[in-house]
C-alpha cells in the first residue's frame, strides 16, 4: 500500500500516460498523496445593457487575459492571472528555523504571520487568495509592472465542485521534476477603475517570461475561446494556442461570469449559447468542458448555477446550430462549385 508522495510519484511515472494514469488518480486517497492547488482571478469590467439581444446586452463586458508562453517560449494559450500554489509540507516546515520561516512569507502561500510568529496554515480560503496575489504580482512583473494590485477580499470564488486539473500529470509529465495533481480555485473580480486598460498601457515591450501579452477581450469572444482547431501554434490536444484558453476551468469561469451577469437565468443563457455558437467556427460543447475538467454535465450546471436540464438544452441547441451551419457551408460550396 502506497502511503507517501515519493512512492506515489514513482508509481505514476512508471504508469503509461493517459487512461491508466487517470485511473490511478480516480482514487481520492492516492490522489491526496500528490495533491496541490492552484488559483486564478478573472478581472472584468463593464455593465449589462438593456438590448434586444443577449449578445448586445453583454457587449460592454470585457475581461483581462494573458497570452501565455511555455518554458520553450512557445505560445501556450490564454488565461486569467494566476497559477500553481507554492505550498509547504509539515515536514519541510518543521525543519526550518523561525528566521527561515519568516523569509518564506509572501513566497509560500501557506505560511503567514500570526501574532508576529510564522505559522503553517491549511485553510484554503486563505491559501487560494495568497496564491492569486503572489502569482498576479509575479506575472505583472513579467511585463514590467510592480506596483499594481487588487483587494483580495473583493475576489469572488467561483463554485466549482469536484473540478480537477490533472492533465499535466496524466498526459504530459515524463517522470522528471516536480509534478502535482491540482485542485484549481477560480475567482472573479469586478473592476470599475480601468485596471485592464492601465495594465495594457503600462506593459512594456521587453522580452517577457511566461506572459507574452496582456489582452482586453470581450466576454462574448471569451465564451467561444475553447475548442478552436490550431494551425501554426497548437496545444498538446491540437487546440489553438493563441485563440483558446489553456485551461478548461478558466474558460468555464467565463461562462460562470456570463451566468452571474444574467442572473443565472437558463433561458437567457440558452439564447446566449446559441449566439456564441452562431459566431464560432467550432462546436461549443459543455460536455467537452465537463470531460476536460473531470466533471459530469450536472456539475457544470452547478458551476453556472442553473438546472441540469437548462444546460442540456444549451448543449443540444449548440449542437443543432453548429450542424445547421456546417450543412449550410457544404451547400454553399456545392452551389459555387456547380
Amino acid at each position: 500500500m502506497i502511503t507517501n508522495r515519493e512512492d506515489a510519484l514513482t508509481k505514476i511515472a512508471k504508469t503509461p500516460k493517459g487512461n491508466k494514469r487517470a485511473k490511478l488518480l480516480m482514487d481520492d486517497n492516492f490522489r491526496a498523496l500528490v495533491l496541490s492547488s492552484g488559483a486564478n482571478v478573472t478581472i472584468y469590467e463593464g455593465e449589462l445593457k438593456d438590448a434586444s439581444s443577449i449578445k448586445d446586452a453583454i457587449s460592454d463586458i470585457y475581461i483581462g487575459l494573458i497570452q501565455r508562453k511555455n518554458k520553450k517560449g512557445n505560445f501556450d494559450g490564454l488565461g486569467a492571472l494566476g497559477g500553481l500554489a507554492e505550498r509547504t509540507s509539515l515536514e519541510e516546515f518543521n525543519k526550518l528555523t523561525s528566521s527561515e520561516r519568516r523569509l518564506l512569507i509572501g513566497k509560500k502561500d501557506d505560511i503567514i504571520l500570526e501574532d508576529n510568529i510564522p505559522v503553517l496554515i491549511f485553510d484554503m480560503n486563505i491559501i487560494r487568495k495568497n496564491n492569486v496575489m503572489r502569482e498576479m504580482s509575479e506575472e505583472l512583473a513579467d511585463i514590467g509592472i510592480t506596483d499594481i494590485t487588487i483587494n483580495p477580499s473583493n475576489m469572488e470564488l467561483v463554485y466549482m465542485p469536484k473540478v480537477k486539473d490533472d492533465n499535466y500529470m496524466i498526459n504530459i509529465w515524463d517522470g522528471r521534476g516536480e509534478c502535482f495533481a491540482i485542485t484549481p480555485y477560480c475567482h472573479l473580480y469586478k473592476d470599475d477603475s480601468g485596471l485592464i486598460d492601465t495594465i495594457i498601457k503600462r506593459a512594456n515591450e521587453q522580452e517577457h517570461g511566461e506572459v507574452a501579452e496582456y489582452k482586453k477581450v470581450s466576454l462574448f469572444e471569451a465564451l467561444k475561446a475553447y475548442g478552436n482547431k490550431g494551425q501554426k501554434h497548437t496545444l498538446e490536444d491540437g487546440r489553438d494556442a493563441i485563440k483558446d484558453y489553456r485551461y478548461p476551468h478558466e474558460h468555464l469561469a467565463s461562462w460562470a461570469l456570463a451566468s452571474k451577469l444574467l442572473d443565472n437565468n437558463g433561458d437567457r443563457l440558452l439564447e446566449l449559447a446559441v449566439e456564441v455558437q452562431k459566431s464560432a467556427n467550432h462546436l461549443i460543447s459543455f460536455e467537452r468542458i465537463a470531460r476536460d475538467t473531470t466533471l459530469e454535465l450536472s456539475d457544470v450546471a452547478k458551476v453556472l448555477n442553473i438546472s441540469p436540464s437548462a444546460l442540456e438544452k444549451m448543449e443540444k441547441a449548440c449542437a443543432k446550430t453548429y450542424k445547421n451551419k456546417q450543412n449550410e457551408l457544404i451547400l454553399n460550396k456545392k452551389y459555387y462549385r456547380d
